[in-house]
């Protein structure tokens, strides 16, 4: 009779978690309110004194703590497990459930978090998320004084699991696909001001800001190379601390992202502060900075910058985001490209007009003075160096103050016959 009684209240159990979730699912709600919700259940079926969800980053293939009944500020999305490592990685790996009743930290698969106070209670349930056969992530359950899991509550906290492992993989598509449409509009609009804009610095700093707001970035700069000093001074940048602004440049051949130059390759570095090659470790340390993404902005298959995108916890750049900084950059650099071309352009043409007016202006001393050309050309160049003002200025005065003595006979404005006397 107690068998029927217990397999009754727990097909009553489900039934009713059964339409909770269906209320989840059809809601339509964000990846952190499902989680919200999934470990309200859990403390509801389980009586239990805390609750842990982690959640497998693809990217890293780590499983990465997303939620909890307790405050954990400092760990939630930043605390991960390798597979295999600890009670919950070893269940992430076996996709098996572990029940221990009594001194769960004298297990031999335990580690300890010195953030997480519940690895002090007495009991630890753990079992994993499970959608279409593949492993979502893992609930931790947590008793502060022993408590023997019942058979029913296992069953129950492992039906949670396999009806909420679907519902959060879906949640994560989705949020996956909401960053991918993000990262498309980026592009968009990085274009867009590419088009619009016709001031380089205006561009890079516009795309420094759009890359941080959809990275979700602290610090995003952009790099260029000095090739006469080999090395990398910022150009543009977003950040959080004025102190990044004002970092001295850094030398190409012996820096962490003078590497992105000389290989021309990405890089990808967890943590900033333990990388010996990083030159500002202590500015990392005080600004909160710890992953880094150092992309090449390369043109005519020639390295002419990087783009550098920090973060405040460490994080595994997942593919897609490389891909879209890839992208960014190869925008920037065609703008920068872009925008040297027309600056030598500009320049070309201004030597082509000044080299006129200076020959103009020879052929005007020439037949003032009677000189032959070497002697008008080195009278505009002496004079040019003894004055210190541009050959082009000389030429043009000389030019004017032909141009009005033509109208007015002999007379000469005061500038030019106090300045160029000795030219006309």
């Amino acid at each position: 009779m107690m068998e029927v009684q217990t397999y009754s209240e727990t097909m009553g159990s489900q039934v009713a978690l059964l339409h909770r979730i269906s209320n989840i699912v059809s809601s339509g709600l964000e990846l952190e309110k499902i989680l919200r919700e999934l470990v309200d259940m859990i403390l509801t079926v389980t009586d239990a004194d805390a609750c842990l969800v982690y959640l497998v980053d693809p990217a890293s293939e780590e499983i990465v703590l997303r939620a909890s009944h307790l405050p954990h500020t400092d760990e939630i999305g930043r605390l991960s497990l390798r597979m295999g490592e600890g009670i919950t990685g070893w269940v992430a790996q076996h996709q098996s459930v572990v029940a221990l009743p009594y001194r769960a930290s004298a297990d031999t698969r335990f580690k300890a978090f010195p953030g997480l106070q519940e690895d002090t209670y007495e009991a630890f349930l753990s079992v994993p998320l499970i959608a279409d056969g593949e492993l979502t992530g893992v609930i931790n359950v947590h008793h502060r004084k022993g408590h023997p899991h019942t058979s029913d509550e296992v069953a129950l906290v492992t039906f949670i699991g396999e009806q909420m492992g679907g519902t959060l993989a879906k949640s994560r598509l989705a949020e996956q696909s909401q960053n991918s449409v993000r990262r498309l509009e980026t592009l968009a609009a990085v274009a867009k001001t590419i088009s619009a804009e016709s001031y380089l610095d205006r561009i890079l700093q516009t795309i420094s800001e759009m890359v941080a707001e959809t990275l979700d970035s602290p610090v995003c700069s952009i790099m260029l190379v000095d090739e006469e000093k080999r090395e990398l001074t910022i150009s543009a940048a977003r950040c959080s601390s004025p102190d990044y602004l004002h970092k001295m440049p850094l030398k190409v051949e012996d820096s962490l992202i003078g590497r992105v130059v000389h290989e021309g390759q990405h890089i990808v570095v967890l943590d900033v502060k333990e990388e010996k090659q990083y030159r500002y470790p202590e500015l990392a340390r005080k600004t909160g900075l710890a992953s880094l993404l150092s992309v090449p902005l390369t043109a005519r298959d020639k390295v002419i910058g990087t783009i550098n995108i920090y973060t405040r916890d460490r994080r595994v750049f997942s593919d897609e985001e490389i891909g879209f900084v890839k992208v960014v950059a190869g925008q920037a650099a065609s703008a920068i490209e872009n925008a040297r071309l027309m600056s030598e352009t500009v320049e070309m043409k201004r030597t082509l007009e000044t080299r006129k007016l200076v020959e103009r202006a020879k052929g005007i001393l020439q037949y003032k003075h009677h000189l032959t050309e070497e002697e008008a050309y080195l009278r505009l160049r002496n004079e040019s160096r003894r004055l210190r003002r541009p050959m082009r200025d000389l030429a043009e005065a000389v030019i004017m103050a032909d141009e009005l003595n033509r109208k007015d006979g002999e007379k000469i404005p005061a500038m030019p016959e106090r300045e160029y006397k000795d030219l006309m």
